[in-house]
């Protein structure tokens, strides 16, 4: 049966249109209080709806920047812990420096303490660079500058350290490009400090102290010379003389030298007096051995000759003394006269002297013999070392020992070798280390020696041994710096700090490495040899301060404008999220109140339409 074959009374397509379009109404409101919005696509508004999409659409636009201000804030922090611990070790380098101040001298163990602290420094300094290395954060190191390096060239190292005696040729600390020109120069005249030599003749009772020579071109050293006095007065001393690792030990005034006079037959009446003076011990150069015959002395020094290698010491002195002794018994002598009772002298084959006096039948002749030994008033010493330096003095006996502590103790004197190298840059700088200059005022010396200059640190070690070789060739050479690598932005941090990326800010990454192009802190120079090295390590500590110190405050300029701009974002995103779900969000209590009445109206309007029914009821009831 077709629908139209039904026929509904007016009273009752009303009450079911009613119910209809209520039912409709009450899905709507369900799914309204179901999903919160009023809005919920475009069929629902479509003004609020591509309003509100519009506002979410910047909102998560916004929340993507913020999270990645977020990140560039901890990239930021990242290089700002980095430069803390930066200057937690430069405060370190710092102290070292105070405590070398404090180690100024020359003695070893001045020179060892700085020689330590440098080392130290150094290895502060190494550590700067790593942190700055490991300051990074997400791919981005602030630390780490703009990546431009100045460095010599290798073709320059290599000619430079062609230069015999020079290797380990390099620039350090470059802070522009320059070429400088290292030369070797010097006779290699090897001369001692006067004022070490005084002090030394001084302590030890020496005259005529000298330190000469020529460095010798194999095995020559910048060593200072040392002498060293052993023993006790009135025995054998020892002198010690040093060059470097060389040594010589010579042992003088041992007191051991006799001459002893024994009568072996008593004068008597027809009968000569026979006495021998035997001469023993050890004998030195210098010795002074006396016989006094009648009132008259005669005297002699042993000799070089006397007693060098191969010689019998005794057997000459004694000769000589005999020689002597019979030419005062020859023709007008001091001992040809009646009242003189020698009358002849000779030696036996071991060295013994024997006096014969002369014989009277009627009267004794007595003969007056008397023998004496005494150490040389003098010893004259001169020794020749492999590096070329000869050592020479003369060791007066009784200045010895009336000096302190009876002459004992070690001097040290300083050594000057006529011998400079030198670095001239192109601006006609000359800096020279010389091995003339006196320790601490840019002496020369064996291992690394550093030039300063505004430009860079020239530094190569020298060999002692062989520079000489270098010096009398004048060789030169010359050490040249440009730039290894060009500048980047790879380490800069950009920050877009709004949507349409129209505003953005740039953060520099800043070269707090220790290098010429960052905070310039150089490796210590010359081990700290020179009170001037210091006072330069304590100028690139203080350039370093100040260049960190600006370096922190752009870092931290830009992390105040991104964290204020983060916040900003955060809150600007909240006040946008709030506007779309204005134009979206359902009001839940007006919402609920609604589907209630409809509700009502939906259960009135099925009473209405029940009583509509019941009415057609009635008529069916009439049959």
């Amino acid at each position: 049966m077709a629908i139209n074959d039904v026929t509904l009374t007016a009273s009752m397509r009303t009450n079911l249109l009613q119910l209809q379009s209520t039912e409709k109404r009450i899905g709507e409101k369900q799914n309204i209080l179901s999903t919160g919005n009023k809005i919920n696509s475009a069929l629902d508004g479509p003004t609020a709806f591509f309003a509100a999409k519009n506002l979410n659409q910047r909102a998560g636009d916004l929340s993507s920047l913020k999270d990645a201000m977020g990140q560039s804030i901890s990239t930021i922090k990242a290089a700002d812990k980095g430069i803390t611990a930066i200057e937690g070790y430069m405060e370190q380098a710092r102290g070292l420096t105070t405590a070398a101040y404090a180690a100024l001298g020359n003695d070893a163990s001045s020179i060892a303490t700085r020689k330590s602290l440098a080392k130290q420094f150094n290895t502060l300094k190494e550590q700067i660079d790593k942190q700055a290395g490991d300051s990074g954060y997400a791919g981005k190191n602030l630390l780490a500058g703009n990546g431009m390096r100045l460095d010599s060239t290798s073709a320059s190292r290599s000619t430079t350290n062609s230069i015999i005696g020079v290797d380990n040729s390099r620039v350090t600390n470059v802070t522009a490009t320059d070429t400088y020109a290292v030369r070797v120069r010097g006779t290699g005249a090897i001369t001692g400090a006067s004022g070490d030599i005084n002090s030394a003749e001084l302590a030890h009772g020496l005259t005529n102290l000298n330190v000469t020579g020529t460095m010798n071109t194999e095995k020559g050293n910048f060593s200072d010379v040392s002498i060293e006095v052993r023993g006790a007065t009135g025995r054998e001393r020892t002198f010690i003389v040093s060059d470097g690792t060389e040594a010589r030990t010579i042992s003088y005034f041992d007191n051991s030298q006799t001459a002893l006079a024994t009568t072996v037959t008593p004068a008597k009446t027809g009968v000569a007096q026979v006495t021998n003076v035997a001469v023993g011990g050890t004998i030195e150069e210098g010795d002074t051995f006396s016989i006094t015959l009648e009132g008259q002395t005669f005297k002699y020094s042993a000799t070089a000759d006397d007693v060098a290698l191969g010689q019998d010491g005794r057997k000459n002195v004694a000769t000589k003394l005999m020689q002597s002794i019979s030419a005062a018994l020859a023709g007008n002598g001091r001992l040809v006269s009646n009242s003189m009772d020698v009358a002849s002298v000779s030696v036996d084959a071991n060295g013994i002297i024997q006096l014969t006096g002369k014989t009277d039948a009627l009267v004794i002749r007595d003969m007056a013999v008397s023998a004496s030994a005494e150490n040389a008033a003098t010893k004259r010493i001169s020794e020749s070392f492999a590096s070329g330096t000869v050592v020479s003095f003369t060791v007066d006996r009784k200045l010895l020992e009336q000096a302190s502590n009876s002459g004992n103790g070690t001097s040290t004197i300083e050594k000057r070798v006529d011998l400079q190298i030198s670095a001239t840059n192109l601006n006609g700088n000359v800096i020279t280390r010389d091995g003339m200059a006196a320790r601490g005022e840019g002496k020369l010396q064996d291992g690394e020696n550093s030039f300063a200059f505004d430009t860079g640190t020239v530094r190569f070690g020298v060999d002692q041994k062989t520079i000489q070789q270098a010096a009398n060739a004048s060789q030169a050479a010359n050490l040249v710096t440009v730039q290894v690598t060009d500048a980047n932005t790879q380490n800069d941090l950009t920050v877009q700090l709004n949507e349409r990326n129209t505003n953005s800010i740039t953060v520099t990454s800043q070269n707090l490495s220790s290098s010429g192009q960052g905070l310039r802190i150089d490796y210590a120079q010359n081990d700290w040899m020179d009170r001037s090295d210091i006072d330069k390590a304590v100028a690139g500590l203080d350039y370093a301060k100040d260049y960190l110190r600006s370096a922190s405050q752009n870092l931290s300029t830009n992390l105040s404008i991104i964290t204020t701009r983060e916040t900003f974002t955060k809150e600007f995103s909240d006040v946008l999220v709030e506007g779309a779900n204005k134009l979206t969000l359902a009001d839940q209590n007006e919402e609920g109140a609604s589907l209630l009445m409809l509700q009502t109206r939906q259960q009135l309007g099925t009473i209405a339409l029940s009583l509509a029914n019941q009415s057609q009821q009635s008529i069916l009831r009439l049959f």
